[in-house]
């Protein structure tokens, strides 16, 4: 008997778990058609349809379930098998976020961690698709999730709180903002980022109810759609951005931004940054360093906001 191809093996099974060629494409970096002919290869192959399809939608059928169930066996046996692997030599550690997050956070602190551990290899994915773990598509990954939701296996990093942060440069030019009223007259950087499921951060109208009733902040200003970008516009001196606990730290730290509110005027979200790894496996031993390492960095960062749960 012949193996049929792996490659499309590969296809069939991801657009079986996903139940659509478009976010199977979207999995595997091809295109919708790429997948659609790898599909039907197979089933050539196999002298056999493997889903029903309609003008706008495909679904597995009954053959298509019995071969599901078997390649995702299949490709599971071979995951653990590397993963296993993976525990025992030097290869890298794959790690993934979004692009806010390594860029205003994670990616210094790895350039520091991997000069002080030569012997570990590091590779860093910033990107806004989440990668599947249980599969073996990253090492560890960063979310950004909601604290009544987190991963099964994960320890918090952050816990979001927002607050008024401006560059050095526009506070000398245009303050003092002694009271939240004063950013009444404030030139203000906003945000729109909803997730999937329609969850939005907080905005500045959510801030001004707050902490200054009905009052509403001035029209114009910049939008963005990533809170990254809000940041980085506050720190060119663009005007007032409502920062994070974890995106604002290292600007803050280091005098690019100022908190004219200090401690006081933060919004507490439900918001909340978590390092996930693999539920299949434990954590190689260097992985667990890395966990233990990041967590501690965390901690440092976000100052006594962050203490409270460990690991999940």
């Amino acid at each position: 008997m012949r193996l049929p191809s792996l490659i499309a093996l590969r296809t069939f099974e991801v657009a079986a778990r996903r139940r659509n060629f478009t976010e199977a494409a979207q999995e595997l970096s091809v295109t919708p058609g790429a997948v659609s002919r790898q599909i039907r290869l197979l089933e050539a192959e196999l002298g056999v349809s493997l889903f029903d399809r309609t003008r706008n939608t495909v679904s597995l059928n009954e053959n298509g379930r019995k071969l599901a169930a078997t390649v995702s066996q299949a490709f599971d046996l071979l995951i653990r098998g590397a993963d296993e692997l993976r525990g025992q030599d030097d290869g890298p550690i794959h790690i993934t976020c979004a692009p806010s997050i390594a860029s205003h956070w994670l990616m210094r602190r790895l350039n520091q961690y991997a000069a002080d551990n030569p012997d570990i290899t590091l590779s860093l994915e910033a990107t806004e698709q989440l990668t599947d773990l249980e599969r073996g598509e990253a090492t560890l990954a960063i979310r950004f999730t909601t604290a009544d939701s987190p991963a099964q296996a994960s320890e918090r990093l952050f816990c979001e709180t927002f607050f008024p942060v401006c560059s050095p440069a526009y506070l000398e030019q245009f303050g003092p903002f002694d009271a939240p009223r004063d950013l009444l007259k404030a030139r203000l950087i906003h945000t729109h980022w909803r997730n999937a499921a329609n969850l939005r951060l907080p905005g500045w109208d959510d801030w001004f109810a707050a902490y200054v009733g009905e009052a509403e902040p001035q029209a114009g200003g910049m939008r963005f759609g990533l809170i990254g970008h809000a940041i980085q516009g506050a720190v060119s001196g663009q005007g007032f951005a409502l920062g994070t606990t974890a995106l604002a730290s290292d600007d803050i730290a280091n005098g690019r931004l100022v908190v004219p509110f200090a401690e006081r005027c933060r919004l507490r979200t439900p918001w909340e940054y978590r390092l996930a790894w693999s539920r299949k496996t434990t954590p190689a031993e260097k992985v667990r360093r890395l966990i233990d390492w990041l967590a501690a960095e965390a901690r440092a960062s976000a100052g006594p906001e962050s203490e409270g749960e460990g690991g999940a």
